[in-house]
């Protein structure tokens, strides 16, 4: 076997590459910043090749050229630094032009701020280290990089571009102005608790910066300027002497919306941070109190004291600032105060920036923090805005809804029996969509990707097929309502398949589409669905048209539910709305700190909602209200455990309300009172991912993890318990909402379980092979199974005996 040799090139690489006058150029640049922290208090800059240091001086000399012609008044150059890349920015005052080294990131830091240097002298040094470094044209380094195409082989051919450029846009002239800074006074206007104003150094725009750029950029050297700024509460004011005001207005506004959803959830919340040059802290307790805290932070005396880094005059200034580093603390702060003190005072420093200099309207950095400061008042004025109204002659809304209730059936035996059920046909639909598949009376209609296809229950024979793109898809009394991405809202005849009418719509952008169905006795038959960004439109089911629409002040996911001549209508915004159905007018609104975006429960005279998105466990934060549903008065109010987040609607008892929950140790049932809210249970009913019915007053939950747990109403006990054997994890149906039908609850699972809810007792199992991630159940208990996979299959119960006495 032949010996291998490795063989290596020691003339591309050393172990310690040798200092250049690049290196130099550097050291005298950043010797103001030897005593920042990492990564520029090093022995030597810390650039990882020489190859990688080519780039960088074609980038320097490319952008002093542009400064000396006056084709640009700022540029920036990225610093080949570990671990981080830092960046050096030149700015052009005069003859002289001005450095600030600076990283970005959403805290920025600032290592050197506009170290003076004469424009000629350091354009020379830079020409000086040019012909220094590189290399000559007949340099076997030279020619090997330009072969291999890498970065060296890059730079070199641009070194000799960029000098040419730099030597014939040399020297400096006095034709450019001075563009020495001047004191702005950034003064929020009207009248606002707290104040908080700004005294900024801003330099005025130079030709063409002036004119407003085709193309958006973040451009934070351009926002990095020093000024004081001045906080005052109530009669106390305080001072911070010398900082950058954008970094700390960006902190600032980012701690106020972080603190006021804080404090609309009612948890505590602590930051604290340094940032362009001061401390800012805030601290939120959990019963509203909040504190503000602003200071200097301590400096050290050799970066201080340096003029060069500071300017004229301030060495001494910060040199004493280290004496009396201190903090000051704003004990008791209304949340909402200092929300609109921070808004006014983002509003008037955006305003001050954009009138000293036009081009900043194209700056993203500047843009962000405008929409940031959007958000926190919009949030501010969602969260502060009382406007809620009470219905004051409920009286017609309760006589309906009294006159419309059904009356309470007679007790069905059918639970009582052992069920047993034959296969009686099976369908293959290819695409099957679960979501737009419905049993309507004799027929089922089944929605996929191209087509809808509607099959005699009783034979599986198909009975029409249309093709029609993928659409929502909502079952009416009168037809199939299917809703098109572009807005179109159609309705299908059940008898053959065809477009009765189509109106168009709004397209829903953003979100997901909803409604609700509207037909009960003594009202038009309607469809209430989302249309558009924020609007609900309610459309005749006869004719298509469209009788009313409604604007919410946000459409996030919209949760409805009807009540009699109500329309309850929960949108994400921190207000529930009842709409008149046949007018849409508002007949009462209900307003809270946290959103409402969970469906609402309504049960004869009483109306419970979920207040909170409850989307994170842990963040807690979520309250339950009762409400008079026909005035919308508040009847109590309770905060959920911190601990859990509450999912879906409330399930309603005859004397408990239960609110089912999602937490670490899985889903759980919390009860509370009907009459006075108070707490009877909370408890972990299994430890996954379950859906949970009530039945009379049975809480029934059905488990992915194969689990069908009975537990009280009343008190929480468990009644009874069965895990289902058989069955892989991969096995279990998409949906496990169990369907209750003659007394008898039609459990999915791996297969389909047939059980009597207020004990527990088996009564009987589908025989299927199929995974039901659909099911239905019609009036004769026959047992309708349908898999995503596309396969639909029918049961028929057999008949059964009863005991005659």
């Amino acid at each position: 076997m032949p010996g291998l040799s490795l063989v290596a090139d020691t003339t591309r690489c050393s172990p310690e590459p040798e200092r250049t006058s690049l290196h130099e150029l550097l050291d005298f640049v950043l010797e103001g910043a030897r005593n920042t922290p990492p990564p520029l208090d090093e022995a030597a800059l810390p650039l990882r090749a020489e190859t990688e240091a080519l780039p960088l001086l074609c980038d320097l000399a490319e952008a002093a050229a542009e400064l000396a012609a006056g084709r640009r008044a700022r540029a920036v150059v990225r610093l080949c630094l570990e671990p981080d890349p830092w960046e050096l920015g030149l700015e052009r005052v005069g003859r002289d032009l001005l450095v600030t080294v600076f990283h970005g990131g959403d805290v920025p830091e600032i290592a050197l701020h506009e170290r003076r240097f004469e424009g000629d002298a350091l354009c020379a040094r830079l020409l000086a280290a040019i012909d220094r470094l590189a290399p000559p044209r007949s340099s076997p380094l030279r020619r090997d990089a330009a072969l291999a195409g890498n970065d060296a082989g890059v730079g070199e051919h641009r070194l000799p571009a960029a000098r040419r450029a730099l030597a014939a846009a040399l020297p400096f002239s006095d034709d450019e102005p001075g563009g020495e800074p001047a004191i702005v006074g950034v003064e929020p206007t009207g009248e606002i608790p707290i104040v908080i104003a700004a005294e900024a150094l801003l330099r005025p725009s130079q030709g063409a910066v002036a004119a407003q750029p085709a193309v958006l950029r973040a451009d934070l050297f351009s926002l990095l300027f020093r000024g004081k700024v001045r906080v005052l509460v109530g009669e106390e004011a305080r001072e911070l002497p010398d900082v950058f005001i954008f970094p700390f207005a960006e902190q600032l506004a980012s701690l106020s919306l972080e603190s006021l959803d804080a404090w609309a959830r009612r948890q505590p919340y602590h930051r604290r941070l340094t940032v362009g040059g001061a401390i800012l802290g805030v601290r939120l307790h959990s019963e509203g109190a909040l504190s503000l805290t602003l200071g200097v932070p301590r400096v050290g005396r050799a970066a201080s004291a340096d003029p060069r880094v500071l300017g004229p005059g301030r060495g001494s200034a910060f040199a004493a600032a280290e004496e009396r580093a201190q903090t000051w603390t704003f004990p008791a702060v209304d949340v909402a105060a200092l929300a609109q003190g921070v808004v006014a005072f983002g509003r008037a420093l955006a305003r001050s920036l954009v009138r000293r200099d036009r081009g900043q309207t194209s700056n993203l950095r500047l843009f962000e923090f405008r929409a940031r400061v959007r958000e926190l008042a919009e949030r501010l004025r969602e969260l502060t805005r009382n406007d809620a109204k009470i219905n004051v002659a409920p009286e017609t809304y309760r006589a309906f809804a009294a006159a419309a209730r059904p009356q309470a059936a007679a007790e069905d035996t059918f639970g009582r029996t052992r069920l047993r059920f034959t296969a009686r046909w099976i369908a293959a639909i290819p695409s099957l969509d679960l979501r737009a598949t419905f049993l309507c009376g004799d027929v089922l209609v089944v929605g996929s990707t191209r087509e809808l296809t509607c099959i005699d229950r009783r034979t599986g024979e198909c009975l029409w097929r249309k093709q029609t793109p993928r659409a929502v898809s909502v079952m009416t009394p009168v037809g199939l309502g299917r809703l098109l991405p572009d807005g179109t809202l159609q309705l299908h005849e059940l008898a053959t398949g065809e477009v009765a009418w189509s109106a168009r719509l709004s397209p829903r952008v953003g979100a997901n589409a909803s409604g609700a169905v509207v037909s009960a006795p003594g009202l038009p038959r309607m469809l209430i669905v989302s249309e558009g960004t924020r609007h609900l439109a309610a459309v005749d089911l006869y004719s298509g048209e469209v009788r009313w629409r409604y604007a919410a002040r946000r459409g996030e996911n919209f949760r409805l539910r009807r009540a009699g001549k109500l329309v309850v209508v929960g949108s994400g915004e921190p207000a529930l709305v009842a709409l008149d159905v046949l007018s849409g007018e508002v007949v009462w609104r209900f307003c809270d700190r946290l959103p409402f975006a969970s469906p609402v429960a309504v049960d004869h005279d009483a109306l419970f909602a979920v207040a909170g998105d409850g989307a994170f466990v842990g963040r807690g934060g979520a309250r339950l209200h009762h409400l008079d549903p026909w005035s919308g008065e508040a009847r109590w109010t309770v905060d959920l455990p911190k601990h859990v987040a509450p999912v879906g609607a409330p399930l309603l008892g005859p004397e408990t309300v239960c609110v089912v929950t999602h937490g670490r140790r899985g889903t759980g049932l919390v009860g509370l009172d009907r009459r006075t809210g108070a707490t009877r249970f909370d408890l972990t009913a299994c430890a996954a991912t379950a859906s949970c019915l009530m039945v009379d007053d049975v809480v029934v939950v059905n488990s992915e993890a194969g689990e069908i747990v009975g537990v009280g109403a009343h008190d929480g006990a468990v009644r009874y318990r069965h895990v289902i054997a058989g069955g892989v994890e991969g096995d279990r149906p998409r949906r496990l909402e169990p369907v209750l039908r003659s007394g008898a609850l039609f459990v999915p699972q791996s297969e389909v379980h047939v059980v009597r809810p207020r004990d527990g007792a088996l009564l009987g199992k589908v025989p299927t092979d199929l995974i039901p991630d659909l099911l239905r159940v019609d009036e004769r208990c026959d047992v309708y199974v349908a898999e995503e996979s596309g396969h639909l299959a029918a049961f028929a119960a057999a008949p059964r005996l009863s005991l005659v006495q």
